[in-house]
């Protein structure tokens, strides 16, 4: 219990330097997509290469992308029937931010440097599942809400999808396993070199991206959506314990990645949607704080 309280405020800690590095004006909000772009295209799919390299994927774990889908997709709904009285922009920023887990940049090194290497590999798979829900059906769904006509080009779908780094690399791993192929030790000395910084360079981009300030009219619309993914993740993860027929070490990381936090890019989806970005970053934000104290506590409650 110990170790694991240590491991999860050493990396609470070193959010904290990156909050307290943009305080001192070293780094600015804005570079946080500089460290998104070399966490997401560099670190993190080097650190997945490594840890797929010595784990054998089982066919039942597959179901974990599928999983990640349907989870991501029924929140996305819930948050859609909540708001369908409401105009068309509210349903889009629910939508957007309702059925979406960042796992790439938060859960998955925020759960090696909690639980161990095998994690990422439980995680990764939901993401799977995840990406295609986030980056393709949410984004595509809230777009058409906004769209003067209603409608959205599949071609730019299946780019936000297959652009996605991330993802890329998931499709390329699993192609792997199922082929059975590894890659060579020397190789996997690099992967493993820079995977290792993933953890440290993720948190700290946490650490700077997070911003906690809201105009205070929007506080119940915040605490509205937060409580939808909490509700649903304390009904979904307790289902899930009992029902998802996997090993125990997985359906501990599926409980855990319930109470992930919201993915970075909705906020950009919102800019992108001209909808409101300060709530989006705010819920954001907030999720993370929720994620940094509940994942541990699951952890340690169910492991």
């Amino acid at each position: 219990m110990l170790d694991t309280l240590l491991r999860a405020l050493s990396l609470v800690a070193i959010i904290g330097i990156g909050q307290l590095a943009k305080r001192a004006g070293w780094v600015s909000t804005s570079d946080f997509s500089k460290f998104s772009k070399i966490v997401l295209g560099v670190t993190l799919p080097c650190a997945l290469f490594t840890s797929f390299n010595t784990f054998h994927v089982e066919f039942a774990l597959l179901g974990l992308a599928v999983f990640g889908l349907l989870v991501n997709v029924a929140l996305q709904v819930i948050g859609y029937l909540q708001t369908r009285r409401r105009s068309r922009q509210d349903q889009a920023f629910a939508v957007f931010n309702s059925g979406s887990y960042n796992i790439g940049a938060f859960s998955t090194p925020y759960l090696s440097g909690l639980v161990g290497p095998h994690a990422m590999v439980f995680s990764s798979l939901f993401d799977i599942g995840t990406a295609v829900a986030s980056a393709g059906i949410a984004y595509g769904w809230g777009m058409s809400l906004v769209h003067p006509s209603g409608r959205l080009r599949l071609s730019a779908l299946l780019r936000k999808v297959g652009t996605n780094p991330v993802f890329v690399t998931y499709v390329t791993l699993l192609v792997m396993q199922l082929l059975n192929l590894r890659l060579p030790d020397q190789l996997i000395v690099f992967t493993s070199t820079v995977g290792a910084a993933n953890p440290f360079l993720a948190m700290l981009m946490i650490g700077i991206g997070l911003d906690l300030r809201l105009s205070r009219a929007k506080y119940l619309d915040a605490a509205r959506l937060l409580a939808r993914r909490y509700v649903f993740g304390l009904v979904v993860g307790v289902a899930s314990w009992y029902l998802l027929p996997l090993p125990t070490d997985a359906r501990v990381v599926v409980v855990m990645l319930l109470f992930a936090p919201i993915a970075a890019m909705m906020p950009a989806f919102c800019a992108e949607a001209e909808l409101d970005v300060e709530l989006a970053s705010f819920a954001n934000s907030v999720s993370v704080l929720v994620a940094i104290v509940a994942m541990p506590t699951l952890y340690l409650l169910l492991s």
